[in-house]
């Protein structure tokens, strides 16, 4: 098997990997600062919905709070990727915007339509020219501790997004949150293949099994934003490419080429499960199973006592899988060249 840890020093030259060690202590962080947040100013409004307003790394966070209360909630969360605002939105929603550099072209425009259209802006950035266009307009703005890439700060964005909805009420948080926290903890010790005694190290396991694959990330419905993101971080820190699928939809389309041994080939699964996935979509993954026969296949059984826990087991998991690719195909995982040329393009 590979030295991970000599990979990981030849080639993590922006230190990816203690970011992904520090995903419990940045959510702790962001829920230990909760309380000092002044929200008066909407703290007992009522709201139509909830709309998410980001790109890239500080989007997802708004499709994990949608799963969330698609669940436990008593508000439609919406994540909105791109410019401008839907024609539905009005001022009775709640508008979240997360730019985590705070510079986001397309996240600033749609929040300078929604503040035009005078809804209750909350926006979380690490400063930027969100920070001075909140506090300018006299709209809030949630500081988010700086300098790292978006994609590695979840655990400051999300951990941020999910306490202001508990302080706000449109969602509960699980007791015990102390108790999660260490599980996560224990969780990213047991993922992080640069650990001289890993047990098994499965996660180099899996990512040497699929250099090469085209990857097919399959969720079941209650995990949907497990799918995208580990796509998008596929994507981004392995530098290769994935799709995402869903159960059920996937059983009334993508089933059928599955079906098709030429048209896998070179396929490699990944699946995502967990305890309170719903009975029917457990039957369709074992029927699946049983049928298609992928090499390899991995299901992916995301531990916890809650929802909430079982996505953030599942965040753990895609970051030290997609490092562990990258770093196996000769890649930093911090690169991110075309993206950089990308806006280097659209700021001339």
């Amino acid at each position: 098997m590979a030295d991970m840890k000599s990979l990981a020093m030849a080639l993590d030259n922006s230190g990816m990997l203690g970011y992904l060690r520090n995903f419990p202590t940045d959510l702790a962080g962001a829920w230990d600062r909760a309380p000092t947040w002044d929200l008066s100013s909407i703290q007992d409004k009522q709201y139509s919905g909830v709309i998410c307003l980001g790109m890239g790394g500080s989007a997802s966070s708004g499709d994990f709070l949608s799963c969330l209360s698609e669940l436990d909630g008593c508000l439609p969360f919406i994540s909105h990727r791109g410019y401008d605002l839907p024609t539905w939105v009005s001022e009775n929603w709640l508008v979240i915007a997360t730019s985590y550099s705070g510079n986001t072209e397309e996240t600033l425009d749609a929040l300078d339509a929604a503040i035009e259209l005078g809804c209750d802006v909350i926006g979380l950035s690490s400063g930027g020219k969100m920070q001075v266009l909140l506090e300018s307009t006299g709209k809030l703005w949630i500081g988010l501790p700086g300098g790292q890439p978006p994609r590695s700060a979840f655990g400051h964005i999300f951990g941020t997004q999910v306490a202001l909805v508990w302080r706000l009420g449109i969602l509960s948080p699980p007791e015990n949150l102390g108790s999660i926290l260490e599980r996560l903890s224990d969780a990213v010790e047991a993922c992080d293949f640069t650990i001289d005694d890993a047990e098994g190290d499965v996660i180099t396991e899996i990512a040497a099994s699929l250099l090469g694959k085209q990857i097919s990330v399959v969720s079941t419905q209650s995990l949907g934003p497990v799918a995208y993101r580990t796509v998008c971080q596929l994507n981004e820190n392995s530098g290769v490419f994935a799709r995402p699928h869903i159960i059920p939809e996937m059983n009334h389309n993508e089933i059928v080429a599955w079906g098709e041994k030429d048209a896998v080939s070179n396929q490699a699964l990944l699946l995502f499960n967990w305890d309170g996935a719903h009975e029917r979509n457990n039957m369709r993954i074992e029927w699946f199973l049983e049928h298609i026969e992928i090499e390899p296949t991995w299901g992916i059984m995301c531990e916890g006592d809650s929802h909430l826990e079982a996505l953030l087991y599942a965040v753990i998991m895609m970051d030290w899988l997609s490092c562990g690719i990258a770093l196996l195909g000769g890649k930093d995982p911090t690169a991110i060249g075309p993206i950089t040329g990308l806006k280097d393009y659209l700021s001339q």
